[in-house]
C-alpha cells in the first residue's frame, strides 16, 4: 500500500489525532503520480537484476541525477524501493508486481491509470445530475493518434490485470465435460481466454469484439503461443445478431467486465444473445464488480463503489447480485451461483443453460 504507517501513527490515526484526510490528499495522489512516472521510465525494470546508484540510473534512464534521486527517495519512503549505502533496489512488492519479467506484472495497468483518473474530472456533474457526462472510449474515433495511444494503454493495462489476477477465477471454474468451444464476449485482450486454453488443452476460444480490442487480443495469442487455438471475430456485441456470426453452439461463454459498461436493458439483451449461442447444459461465466458481494471487505467495497461512480460518468454502473441473477434466469439460465474471491472488488457468477 502506498502509505506505510508505523504502529504509533496507525494508532494516532485511529483515534482521530492525526489529520487523516491529508493522507488521501495530497499524499496518495502524489505517490500515485510518482509510481506512474517510475513505470513509464522503466525504473523497476532497470533495478530488476541488480542494485544501482542514482547516478547509474540517471544515465541509463536519461534523467538528471538530482531529479532521479528525489524520485528514488520518495519511492523508498513509499515502500517500492530499498536503499543501502547509496544503492537502490526493488522491494519484493515491486519485483513481483511492477517488473516486465514477472508473469504477474501490473505495470501496464499502472501506466493506464491516469486515463481512469481523467474520467473523475466529470464527477461533479454526475453527482449533481446523476447522468452520463462523457462517452466510453470505445465509442470515440479510434483513428486519431491520441485515441490509438489511449486504447493501446487501456487494453495493455486490462490484459496485465487479467493475467495477474485471472488464475484465481480459472481455479474456481470446472467447465462442462468434453468442452471444446469457448466464446469470449467483448473479450478484447483475450487474456482470460488464454488462461482457459492453457488449463484445458482441447479448448478453442473465439473472441468477439471491436477491431482495436482484437488487435490487443492477437498480441496476447502470439505472446502465449496460442494463435492456432484462439480465433477473433470483429463485431459489435450490442448491435450484431450472434446467430449470424456463429453457426455452431458453444460449450461455455465468458461475460467478463462488460456489465458495468452498460445500462440494464442492454445487459439483458446481450445476455439473451449470449445464451442463445450456448448448447443445452452449456455454462455462462460472469465476472464483474457486484455491489453487494464485498463480503465485509473495506478494500473490496471501496473498489466497487469507485467503479460504480466512475462508470456512471460514462453511462454504465455496477449492479447487485439479485439483478444479475434475474438477467441470467430471464435469458434461460439456472443454477446461478456466486463465488467469493480473494481478489478485492471482483465477483464470479456461474450459470447453466436449461
Amino acid at each position: 500500500m502506498p502509505l506505510r504507517l508505523t504502529p504509533l501513527e496507525a494508532l494516532l490515526s485511529r483515534f482521530n489525532i492525526l489529520p487523516t484526510p491529508l493522507f488521501d490528499t495530497p499524499l496518495a495522489p502524489g505517490i500515485a503520480k510518482m509510481l506512474v512516472t517510475a513505470c513509464e521510465l522503466g525504473l523497476f525494470d532497470s533495478l530488476s537484476q541488480r542494485r544501482q546508484s542514482a547516478e547509474e540510473l540517471a544515465e541509463s534512464l536519461h534523467c538528471h541525477p538530482q531529479g532521479i534521486k528525489l524520485l528514488l527517495n520518495l519511492l523508498v519512503s513509499a515502500g517500492y524501493l530499498r536503499e543501502r549505502r547509496g544503492l537502490y533496489a526493488n522491494s519484493r512488492m515491486s519485483q513481483r508486481w511492477l517488473t516486465s519479467d514477472s508473469p504477474v506484472s501490473i505495470a501496464p495497468y499502472v501506466v493506464h491509470s491516469p486515463d481512469i483518473v481523467n474520467i473523475w474530472e466529470h464527477i461533479d456533474e454526475v453527482i449533481h445530475t446523476n447522468s452520463q457526462a462523457m462517452r466510453m472510449p470505445y465509442e470515440e474515433d479510434a483513428s486519431s493518434p491520441e485515441m490509438k495511444a489511449m486504447l493501446a494503454r487501456h487494453y495493455a493495462g486490462l490484459a496485465s490485470l487479467a493475467t495477474a489476477l485471472g488464475s484465481e477465477i480459472i481455479r474456481h471454474i470446472r467447465l462442462p465435460q468434453d468442452s471444446t468451444r469457448l466464446l469470449d464476449v467483448g473479450g478484447s485482450h483475450a487474456a482470460y481466454s488464454a488462461l482457459f486454453c492453457r488449463k484445458y488443452p482441447d479448448l478453442q476460444a473465439t473472441i468477439l469484439d471491436i477491431k482495436p480490442g482484437l488487435e490487443a487480443g492477437e498480441r496476447t495469442a502470439k505472446h502465449m503461443h496460442l494463435e492456432e487455438r484462439m480465433h477473433f471475430v470483429c463485431g459489435d456485441i450490442v448491435k450484431d445478431d450472434f446467430s449470424t456470426l456463429f453457426a455452431e453452439p458453444f460449450d461455455v461463454a465468458l461475460y467478463f467486465h462488460i456489465a458495468h459498461l452498460l445500462q440494464p436493458d442492454l445487459n439483458q439483451a446481450i445476455l439473451r444473445k449470449v445464451v442463445q449461442t450456448l448448447r443445452p447444459g452449456g455454462m455462462l461465466v460472469f465476472v464483474d464488480q457486484v455491489t453487494d458481494q464485498t463480503h465485509g471487505s473495506r478494500l473490496a467495497s471501496l473498489m466497487v463503489q469507485f467503479m460504480a461512480l466512475t462508470m456512471t460518468t460514462c453511462g454504465g454502473t455496477c449492479y447487485p447480485f439479485a439483478t444479475v441473477k434475474a438477467w441470467l434466469e430471464e435469458a434461460g439460465m439456472h443454477q446461478v451461483r456466486s463465488y467469493r474471491l480473494l481478489t478485492p472488488g471482483a465477483s464470479l457468477i456461474t450459470a447453466v443453460k436449461q
